[in-house]
């Protein structure tokens, strides 16, 4: 699995789109769904499991059960999965990602130094030596998955977990085709401890020898040996490691009930579906000589499964097809209620979504697994749970195996915030309390409590007796372009027993109660301001603002009690800032000018200079911190009554748009559909984007008196509770065309065919295009001022460079852009060239020469 915001995919013959994790091997070196309740059994403990050695016979390590083990063997039968008595069993579970394969964005510890296992061990190694790198790790394993995990989980309401691994948990780095001595410890524990709980385990081989892919979390970025050979060998030889490997697996645990299979490479996608369809079939004999029980999982490529045809048609038996499936992530559509019902009912044609499948895998006669998804991060903790549930129920009437990505993530800040990747995540210190920032969420208007970066609205203070904090208000912008504007108000700290009131003026009528504060260059302090005020605001607000690069804010004395807890709330607001932030803090020391305030829950390391002490004290934390469990998402998974979140399906209809002077008039007819309570009405200034919710009325007709002056599109949907209906056929504004010299946003097309848009990181945030192929376009009504010679400006990321696209004005060809290799999908580059227009209207169109690059926008100025 790969970190949301760094890598970028390409994928477009399958209707939707997925998550794209490549994978890699260290090449050498030394040493790279139903509810379940606990099995009344007792927990083979890890001392027992590991005390197994590597010359024990594979029935003395594959049993370890009790008499009372409630698992049986699992099996493919038609599209189910079956138990040993041909009875169906819906598998809902999780990944145990970043424990046995690191990947450093699910810990805190992602930096440009090092950010794949392969490079952390290669700096132990240099550093302390491959002994200390070895016992360094097994801490780290130690502690990622404890037993009160195994406890979680169980608590969940799952039966599966599947087990990511890398090659050389289990294979000797220095002697290849040789065992570690300790080859078995982590399996032989995972599926122990999984089976007095009644829980099935996949066994998934996330990084391969020599690596199927490029990306981190195989465990060695930038590697794709599996397939095109490399470090002086031919694929040829890392593929016959690989089988060689499974075969140990295969002999090791052919007779375990509770690996419910094994997934022969996790995310393949380094090669052609022709190329991987053939090499997993090879796979599938060398497994199948030692083990012909266990169900074999067939790996999905980033382009789909036909490749493969009818595994029977290839002598495979008793197998599963894989796919990853991320809807609102990774290019796929905006996270939202909207994604989801679009993907889990099939979209308005009933044709689409989970329901192309389905009819895939009934043709094939084939069961699934959906070994990746993430349906409750940026949901806010309620819809997230519920959207979630909806997802685990429609997969498993379809008869899905489905395990989430992932059971645990940590971050520096710690708390939910809007719902993170995470079953749990660990608990925000009393240090940053709320969060927001341009790049997640540009225009925000919300109350602390749901923030979309960090969001606590309860804290216990630690302790005993009284002690005094200071409550921080920090603001600021970076970046060449960046500038801030934020309002807050109504801000509150309560002692949750007593109701009393810590704060002093949280409403802003002045400066009193309030220390300013500047860790880098300032910020403006603006009181009893009464313009821009946030949703929920008491009439005056606190206003910060910069023109430019600033850091800074102001801060208050409160007194806590060790032990009490307190409610903080309050209500803040974007108005228009550029690569900005606006936190709250509660920390235990004076803000000092000049000295930043980070708060962080978990400390970031560098590992090429954190002293031992240091990394063993991170490693031992992973495994005594307390836990933020994601409370909603327990309670709607294990909860026996289903929320109701899809039972609207028919938009409103005759929707029109009229613009007149007062702004843009929309009517519509009613909904047909029984229940309605009311519509929302939706505006976006980027064709194909879902928008932003403008208006909830419950009549037929609404005035947008706030529009942009620029094209501007509109979305009509009903709602009824929390289910709400497809959305109508847009209607647009007359097309504003962009005035050159200026700039054009990639996102503000006309028309386009084939690409996606996807949230930038870029400065200014926005959408970027991607998933861009050959001859995909986009066009771009332009006003030019003048004819002449001009500087035109492509801002363009590419992960490897690409051919390209030219820019057309109709049948003529102004300019042919080769796209150089940025060192990722949004690491972003400036090309210029010089360029010849016309005066006048006219539509300029993108076209592609090749795929493999991204586009944010393009700036034409007089040279």
């Amino acid at each position: 699995m790969t970190h949301p915001m760094i890598n970028r995919r390409h994928w477009r013959s399958v209707t939707i789109a997925l998550l794209s994790a490549t994978l890699a091997g260290c090449g050498g070196g030394s040493g790279g769904d139903t509810p379940t309740t606990n099995s009344s059994s007792s927990a083979i403990t890890s001392s027992s499991t590991s005390s197994i050695s590597s010359s024990e016979s594979s029935s003395q390590a594959s049993s370890n059960s009790s008499d009372t083990n409630a698992l049986t063997r699992l099996s493919a039968q038609g599209t189910q999965w079956v138990q040993a008595d041909g009875t169906p069993i819906a598998l809902k579970g999780t990944n145990l990602g970043n424990w046995l394969l690191q990947e450093f964005w699910m810990m805190g510890q992602s930096t440009d130094a090092v950010n794949d296992q392969c490079t952390l061990e290669g700096v132990f190694d240099q550093r302390f030596g491959t002994a200390e790198r070895e016992r360094l790790m097994e801490l780290f394993r130690d502690n990622w998955i404890t037993e009160r995990d195994w406890d979680q989980m169980a608590e969940f309401g799952l039966n599966v977990v599947r087990v990511p691994f890398m090659w050389n948990l289990i294979e000797d780095e220095a002697n290849p085709y040789t065992l570690r001595s300790d080859a078995w410890e982590y399996l032989d524990r995972a599926i122990s401890e999984a089976e007095s709980r009644d829980m099935y385990v996949i066994l998934d081989l996330h990084g391969a020898v020599g690596a199927q892919g490029w990306e981190h979390h195989s465990g060695c970025a930038e590697q794709n040996w599996y397939w095109d050979g490399g470090n002086g060998q031919d694929a040829a030889y890392y593929q016959d490691r690989t089988a060689w490997l499974w075969q140990q697996i295969a002999e090791r645990y052919k007779t375990s009930d509770t690996v419910a299979g094994y997934g022969l490479l996790n995310e393949p996608w380094g090669t052609t579906p022709e190329t991987l369809a053939d090499n997993i079939e090879s796979l599938y004999h060398k497994v199948r000589e030692i083990d012909q029980e266990h169900v074999i999982i067939l790996p999905g490529h980033s382009q789909g499964i036909d490749a493969y045809g009818n595994p029977a048609d290839r002598g495979m038996e008793n197998v599963a097809f894989e796919m990853h499936f991320y809807p609102g992530i990774f290019g796929w559509g905006e996270i939202g209620y909207q994604v989801h019902r679009d993907w889990l009912t099939c979209g308005i044609n009933g044709t689409g979504g989970v329901c192309e499948w389905q009819a895939r895998l009934s043709a094939l006669n084939t069961p699934f697994l959906i070994g990746e998804f993430q349906p409750w991060t940026g949901l806010g903790g309620e819809l997230g749970g519920k959207i979630a549930r909806a997802t685990y129920d429609t997969y498993a009437q379809h008869g899905w195996a489905a395990t989430s990505w992932a059971y645990k993530v940590l971050s520096n800040t710690g708390g939910q915030g809007n719902g993170t990747w995470g079953m749990v995540t660990n608990q925000a210190s009393l240090g940053l309390l709320a969060k927001a920032d341009t790049w997640a969420c540009a225009g925000w208007d919300s109350t602390f409590s749901a923030a979309c970066g960090t969001s606590t609205p309860t804290v216990t203070a630690p302790g005993e007796g009284t002690q005094d904090y200071y409550l921080v208000i920090k603001a600021g912008a970076c970046c060449d372009a960046g500038s801030l504007d934020v309002s807050l108000d109504s801000i509150s700290l309560r002692a949750h027993e007593t109701a009393t009131e810590l704060l002093s003026n949280g409403e802003f009528n002045d400066n009193s109660g309030w220390t300013a504060w500047t860790a880098g260059a300032p910020v403006n302090l603006e009181f009893n301001q009464t313009e821009h005020i946030p949703s929920g605001g008491n009439g005056t607000a606190l206003r910060l603002t910069s023109a430019s690069v600033s850091n800074g804010g102001l801060y208050q004395k409160v007194s806590l009690t060790g032990g009490e807890q307190y409610q903080f709330s309050g209500v803040f607001k974007d108005n228009g800032s550029t690569d900005a932030w606006a936190e709250m803090y509660l920390v235990p020391t004076q803000p000092v000018d000049g000295e930043d305030i980070t708060g962080n829950a978990l400390p970031q390391l560098d590992f090429n200079t954190a002293s031992m002490a240091e990394i063993e004290a991170l490693f031992n934390e992973f495994g005594s911190l307390d836990y933020d469990v994601h409370t909603e998402l327990k309670h709607w998974l294990t909860t026996e009554q289903a929320p109701e979140l899809f039972s609207l399906k028919n938009p409103p209809s005759n929707v029109t748009l009229v613009e007149t002077d007062g702004g843009n008039q929309l009517s519509w007819s009613a909904s047909v559909e029984p229940g309605v309570e009311g519509y929302r009405i939706y505006r976006s200034t980027v064709v194909g984007s879902a928008g932003e919710l403008i208006a909830q009325v419950d009549n037929l007709q609404y005035l947008d008196s706030t529009a942009p002056e620029q094209t501007t599109y509109y979305q009509i949907s009903s709602y009824a509770g929390d289910a709400e209906s497809y959305p109508s056929t847009s209607v647009a504004t007359t097309t504003v065309a962009s005035a050159l010299p200026g700039t054009v946003q990639a996102e503000h097309f006309s028309a386009m065919s084939g690409v996606q848009l996807e949230t930038t990181s870029d400065a200014g945030g926005g959408h970027n295009i991607g998933y861009i192929d050959t001859g995909d376009w986009l066009d771009y009504l332009v006003t030019i001022e003048a004819a002449g010679t001009y500087t035109i400006e492509y801002r363009l990321a590419s992960a490897g460079g690409s051919d390209g696209f030219s820019l057309l004005l109709g049948d003529n060809t102004l300019d042919t852009v080769a796209v150089p290799d940025t060192g990722g999908w949004q690491a972003w580059q400036s090309v210029n060239h010089s360029i010849t227009l016309p005066a006048g209207e006219h539509t300029l169109r993108v076209k592609a020469l090749a795929g493999s690059w991204n586009f944010n926008w393009l700036r034409v100025s007089a040279p």
